[in-house]
């Protein structure tokens, strides 16, 4: 199965592409280089190219870094409001046992 069937966020998919475009354009870079006699002129467009790939694999980089940063954010925000809502329940829970013991002492009291 292939990586662009199992991911379907967008965001990732466009971070997919530029990988590979940018993979695509290094091979590229290097095969020119490899071969006998490149000229000056066509290694300087490649590298251009390259490196205007990495820029923009970059920047979605710290988007994504950014995003995760405020989903982690979010989850503790989240937790520390569960944890609360825990903590109430528990301390009605106490609180029922308590007016339990207390009825069953009122009920038995001659």
């Amino acid at each position: 199965m292939a990586v662009n069937e199992i991911v379907n966020e967008p965001a990732l998919k466009k971070a997919l592409n530029v990988s590979s475009s940018t993979r695509d354009q290094a091979i590229a870079l290097l095969d020119l280089v490899s071969t006998s006699d490149p000229t000056q002129l066509q290694i300087s467009k490649q590298q251009k190219l390259l490196v205007a790939y990495l820029a923009q694999l970059r920047g979605l980089h710290r988007d994504a870094h950014v995003g995760a940063r405020e989903t982690k954010a979010q989850t503790a925000e989240m937790r520390q409001e569960v944890d609360k809502l825990h903590l109430q329940l528990q301390n009605l829970y106490y609180e029922q046992r308590h007016l339990q013991g207390e009825i069953t002492a009122c009920e038995s009291y001659e």
